[in-house]
């Protein structure tokens, strides 16, 4: 079995395409993700979400302005956090699920962190110096 591994451009507007819809949609339409993950909507999840969103326009820029940076100790840098990022928001996503406080809509957003997850472990792997 030969496992694809993404060019770090191709990962990186995938990613920051994911992470801007999530900006769009925890900024502008929280409910459909409360919905989604079956949980419920209060004030302070919305607050939250929100806020939410701003960290993940941040990631959408990072990933699109980085997209042509060429191998570097700081694009590793990105990737590894990329990497760790998306491993434990799928780890986090299990886990709710798990005791009940997420349904089973989480299981896509944790089929797709675990993508961008595997992604970005395989290319910090090829460039690692050794």
């Amino acid at each position: 079995m030969v496992a694809v591994v993404p060019t770090f451009k191709t990962l990186s507007v995938a990613n920051a395409a994911l992470t801007f819809i999530l900006f769009c949609t925890l900024l502008f339409a929280p409910g459909l993700i409360f919905w989604t993950f079956s949980i419920q909507a209060g004030a302070a999840a919305i607050f939250i979400a929100r806020r939410a969103a701003i960290l993940f326009l941040g990631l959408s820029l990072i990933s699109y302005g980085g997209r042509n940076a060429p191998h570097s100790d700081l694009r590793q840098s990105i990737v590894l956090g990329m990497f760790v990022l998306w491993a434990l928001m799928a780890c986090l996503g299990i886990f709710e699920f798990a005791r009940g406080y997420a349904g089973i809509g989480i299981l896509l957003a944790v089929v797709a962190e675990l993508g961008f997850a595997l992604g970005y472990w395989f290319i910090w792997k090829s460039n690692r110096r050794s």
